[in-house]
């Protein structure tokens, strides 16, 4: 008997198999909305773990990046307050998430509140490349936060900061993109303890990493100002950051809770990238902001010498060390102490 190919079936059998692949990608997107915090977004979970032990202290939470990260030290903060004599029944907390920009910052003020975690006090790092309405970090928040809602309103910005592809794949080629994530919660319902290479968080490669300790030399820093120029190419407030931002506020406005915007040192190379326009509508947006919700600002982008820096824009130990005492000290207890009630 002669075997005879069947043209017909054969393209029927490849458009059912691209359809179902298609369903499984669309469904895999679906699944991953549900997936638990500690799942998808292991950092902020843990924030969340920290501050929900019982502490019934006033809470100044620190809201930013890893710049933040790499800035403030809690303690060193403390520190000051209790040399002021204002430190009773306050505790200092920084809750910065990598990447995180007003979005990132909004979503992490969602989760706090619902679990019940009310600040006295936000310090909210803002620099302007955090308010383009080109969106830096879009790739992380399509990883980490972002829901199927999320990624249909994301769109004209996703096309604006040209990541449109980054948003169609995690959505059409969840399975692959989400591997990970899907493992580790197969893993978590089954309760199995084990690693492997495609588990472990982050890059498994070796990567070549700088000592925070040394201060970076002038070629480390001089390319600062084609990384900062980069991030604020063709800028415009607006967008989701913009949004993100003016929500989160409202919020806490709302509640009470003092508002403290500050703009971190980065070192001079860096701050040089903004020049003039860009610094002009930055200022003036939050100059804005404090009208309208009673927010502060403090620019301190300036106040660390780039012998302080071990990238262009985290600070070295030492600069860390200083850069918090001198916030506390010119910042917090001041402002600790307006809001202070009267006896």
């Amino acid at each position: 008997m002669i075997y005879r190919p069947n043209p017909k079936r054969g393209r029927t059998t490849l458009v059912l198999m691209g359809a179902l692949i298609f369903a499984a990608e669309v469904a895999a997107g679906f699944l991953i909305d549900r997936a638990p915090l500690k799942i998808r977004f292991p950092q902020l979970a843990q924030v969340l773990e920290s501050l929900q032990q019982p502490d019934p202290s006033r809470k100044i939470l620190f809201f930013g990046s890893s710049r933040f990260g790499n800035a403030v030290s809690a303690e060193a903060v403390t520190e000051v307050l209790h040399e002021a004599n204002v430190a009773d029944g306050i505790t200092v907390f920084n809750a910065q998430i990598d990447s995180g920009d007003p979005v990132a910052m909004e979503f992490e003020t969602d989760k706090l509140l619902a679990a019940g975690i009310r600040p006295s006090m936000v310090v909210i790092e803002i620099l302007p490349e955090m308010l383009s309405r080109r969106v830096l970090w879009l790739h992380y928040h399509l990883a980490r936060q972002f829901r199927w809602p999320e990624v249909w309103n994301s769109l004209p910005d996703a096309y604006l900061a040209g990541k449109l592809s980054q948003v169609i794949a995690t959505r059409f080629n969840s399975v692959y993109l989400f591997r990970s994530e899907f493992q580790r919660w197969a893993m978590d319902v089954l309760k199995l303890r084990f690693e492997s290479a495609n588990l472990r968080d982050g890059n498994p490669r070796k990567r070549r990493r700088t000592n925070p300790s040394e201060p970076a030399d002038v070629e480390v820093l001089q390319r600062g100002e084609v990384l900062g120029r980069k991030n604020v190419r063709g800028y415009e407030i607006g967008g989701l950051n913009a949004r993100a931002l003016e929500r989160m506020i409202e919020r806490y406005s709302q509640l009470g809770t003092t508002i403290v915007f500050i703009a971190p040192p980065v070192s001079s190379p860096y701050r040089t990238a903004y020049g003039s326009p860009v610094d002009a509508a930055y200022l003036a947006y939050i100059h804005r902001l404090g009208k309208t919700y009673g927010t502060y600002f403090f620019d301190y982008r300036h106040r660390l010498a780039d012998h302080h820096f071990y990238t262009p824009y985290y600070p070295t130990s030492d600069g860390k060390l200083h850069f918090s005492r001198l916030l506390a000290r010119e910042v917090i207890v001041p402002l600790i102490a307006a809001v202070a009630p009267s006896p």
